[in-house]
């Protein structure tokens, strides 16, 4: 009979046990699908979600984030599988870190829609506007003190692997019917290390599987510039970092030369801001932020500097035609 007791609350113990473990893994893969989704603003689906507590590892599987609002319907990115690490005495203390992140990228599928836009330009984290951010600032300023939010909770990743399968792109800015290619990525094991946000990690991802389809001017490209070069896929990182203008120098004094520059400028775009004393002017010249600095020489020269990037991407032909005009005010 005593066995017969033991027998059965072992038994209860062991059902409760496989409960709460089935209730703990439903509970956080929420979580992460929600927490995915609001990173990258996208709908998120996780098809099973398994976390070991003594082994502190966790295994994602069936990963798949779909297009965002204005583009067709369709998974853009198929993640099978990603493994992961898990540094529990740190979480408790109310730090994630993961020693190591394994990721299986099978597909990802860019796509861009009949007015031109593509689909990972859509997503939060490609969302890189300096002038919104300033003027969100400002108006943050006037508005009365608000209850402070919770901060984020701080993310170390040491290792990230990244096993990428291929690029798919569709392009229905030329028909309903959409211009298909693929591409095959063929990285395997690539490592990146020291990656400290959501934002980052997501970002890398998408554009390191991006290189293939050697896409320019993508707004996630001014993302991933805040990276640094290392986390660019190759090619991307000298178009990011490369040369973005030109340089001349006139027979004229400081200030004839500042005025011309400055009408110039006018002419052909807006005026954002203007310094005499340091000879700097900032506008908007077709879409591209340019820079033209004047700078003194001897012998009554001066020497013209100017650069131009849209979305973070070098326009040297738009500071080339701008130079060409300030030349032909000059002469």
């Amino acid at each position: 009979m005593k066995n017969q007791k033991w027998i059965k609350i072992l038994g209860i113990v062991v059902v409760g046990l496989f409960v709460l473990g089935v209730a703990k893994n439903i509970l956080i893969k929420s979580a992460v699908t929600i927490g995915a989704s609001q990173v990258t603003g996208a709908k998120v689906k996780i098809k099973k979600f398994s976390l070991g507590i003594f082994s502190q590892s966790v295994q994602i599987k069936g990963f798949q984030m779909y297009n965002p609002k204005g583009f067709p319907k369709g998974v853009m990115v198929d993640i099978p599988e990603i493994r992961v690490d898990l540094d529990l005495p740190a979480l408790l203390g109310g730090k994630l870190h993961l020693p190591m992140v394994v990721l299986d990228l099978k597909e990802l599928v860019l796509v861009t829609n009949k007015e031109g836009l593509l689909n990972v330009d859509a997503l939060k984290v490609s969302q890189v506007d300096e002038k919104k951010s300033e003027e969100k600032k400002s108006e943050e300023k006037k508005e009365p003190k608000k209850k402070k939010e919770s901060k984020p909770m701080a993310m170390q990743i040491d290792i990230l692997k990244l096993n990428l399968g291929q690029v798919v792109q569709k392009d229905y800015s030329k028909g309903d019917k959409p211009v298909i290619q693929a591409t095959d990525i063929g990285i395997n094991d690539k490592e990146f290390k020291n990656i400290t946000s959501a934002q980052q990690f997501a970002t890398l991802v998408l554009v390191q599987a991006m290189g293939p389809a050697a896409i320019k001017g993508a707004k996630i490209y001014a993302a991933s510039a805040l990276l640094g070069a290392g986390f660019l896929p190759v090619g991307v990182a000298g178009v990011l970092l490369g040369e973005t203008g030109d340089t001349a120098e006139y027979n004229a004094d400081f200030n004839k030369t500042f005025k011309a520059v400055l009408t110039v400028v006018q002419q052909m775009g807006d005026i954002k801001t203007e310094d005499s004393t340091s000879g700097v002017i900032k506008a908007k010249v077709d879409g591209a932020d340019v820079t033209v600095r004047v700078i003194k020489v001897e012998n009554k020269k001066t020497e013209v500097k100017i650069s131009a990037r849209k979305l973070m991407v070098p326009k040297p032909k738009i500071a080339r035609g701008v130079l060409h005009q300030i030349s032909e005010k000059l002469k």
